[in-house]
């Protein structure tokens, strides 16, 4: 019976629940061929003189409904941005989440400013509001929040704690295109928002991200942030403030415009087969998906569900073994290097100049600063999920960790207490 979980497990010899193969994923066809086409035939690759990224940033505010858009070369450049517009002074504090990617904190730091780690909510992996509140110091001058996964974080917690403290909320959505909270789209709800269009992302460009925003000075000085603070709008070359070179090319701009006509086709198609599965691990003992508000939409950039260990008697890494010999590849300890991001030696060593401690002061991050994190990185396995996959694929990875689950759960069952 293919779909008994008593099968014997394929760790043992038995059948992998995976028994058709999942099918080839091309992500760039005629399309982005023509776009780049137009490009070299125009002969201008710079993005001032060309025209691809202008149509982008325009083509992008409109699908989010924002009043400007700004694209610059990554996501870390986006974030970088988005906080650098703030124009906070060095040693500000900015709560961000304790499960993110480097790309989240790198501008933080180059900024000079302060990170502080709020712990994220048990069932979501997002940023929990309740921590962020203790985080707040008369120092705080911001909040980034990241919508982890494609699931979006509380933004109504999330920005009235901004309200009260008088400090705004940038959102990071680098995995959260198509993404919504509450009916709203993420990146629509914080005075401005960064995206990602690396390699790994809904649609991508190679490397490439986005600053949306409804505020015209946003704009502009996103505008000067991404090009050395040069005045192109006005013809003056004049910095009057320190800002990278974080220029997007016209050949990359032409592949983001072919990708954002799948975008709405890719988002949705995620959303049916990440709920499919939801749906099929909510009838497993032991095993829970994130959870998903009610009004939410998860766009699904990964799948991530997480392990009743005691139920099973076994490690994250154990049980991920065993699915992956099932014919589905996962990987426990989530996405960030099998920590939150704080212990990573960066952080540990207070080590972003050489010879410094700038800008963390006396700030440390000790092991403990964010529990609900730590333990998550013992309970959560990491999965891709894609929008070329079938309803089939979906029920056969179902039906591999039902098994895992099934056997892990009766030899616990069976141990001598």
């Amino acid at each position: 019976m293919q779909n008994d979980p008593s099968e014997k497990l394929a760790l043992e010899g038995g059948p992998p629940a995976k028994r058709t193969p999942f099918p080839s994923r091309r992500r760039h066809g005629d399309l982005d061929k023509r776009l780049l086409e137009e490009v070299i035939d125009s002969d201008v690759l710079f993005y001032w003189l060309g025209t691809k990224v202008r149509e982008l940033q325009r083509r992008f505010a409109e699908l989010y409904g924002r009043k400007y858009c700004v694209a610059c070369s990554s996501g870390t450049a986006a974030v970088h941005t988005a906080l650098g517009v703030l124009e906070l002074p060095p040693g500000s504090e900015v709560i961000t989440t304790s499960i993110t990617d480097m790309g989240g904190l790198t501008g933080l730091l180059y900024q000079g400013l302060v990170p502080v780690f709020a712990d994220v909510e048990p069932e979501t992996l997002n940023l929990d509001p309740t921590s962020v509140r203790e985080c707040l110091t008369p120092r705080t001058r911001a909040i980034i929040a990241t919508h982890h996964a494609g699931l979006a974080a509380d933004m109504d917690g999330l920005l009235e704690i901004g309200r009260e403290a008088g400090v705004p909320v940038v959102e990071d959505c680098a995995q959260a295109y198509g993404c919504q909270y509450r009916g709203r789209l993420t990146g629509t709800m914080a005075p401005v928002s960064a995206f990602s269009l690396n390699h790994f992302k809904h649609i991508e460009c190679g490397s490439g991200g986005m600053i949306l925003t409804d505020d015209e000075q946003i704009r502009y000085r996103a505008a000067l942030f991404i090009d050395k603070c040069y005045q192109r709008e006005e013809g003056i070359r004049n910095p009057f403030f320190l800002a990278p070179n974080y220029q997007m090319t016209e050949l990359q701009a032409a592949v983001a415009l072919a990708q954002l006509e799948r975008l709405p086709r890719i988002v949705e198609r995620r959303n049916q087969l990440g709920t499919r599965l939801d749906r099929s691990l909510a009838e497993i003992p032991g095993v829970s998906p994130q959870k998903v508000r009610p009004g939410d939409r998860h766009t699904y950039f990964l799948y991530l569900f997480r392990l009743d260990l005691e139920r099973f008697a076994s490690t994250a890494e154990e049980f991920s073994e065993a699915l992956n010999a099932e014919g589905v590849p996962n990987k426990a300890h989530l996405i960030t290097g099998g920590m939150p991001v704080y212990l990573y030696r960066i952080f540990q060593e207070r080590s972003a100049f050489p010879g410094s401690n700038y800008p963390f002061g006396d700030r440390t991050y000790p092991k403990g600063l964010c529990p609900v994190a730590e333990d998550a990185f013992d309970r959560w396995i990491t999965m891709d999920l894609f929008e070329n996959w079938s309803e089939q694929d979906i029920d056969e990875i179902a039906h591999g960790i039902a098994k895992v689950a099934w056997h892990f759960a009766r030899r616990r069952a069976a141990a001598p207490v």
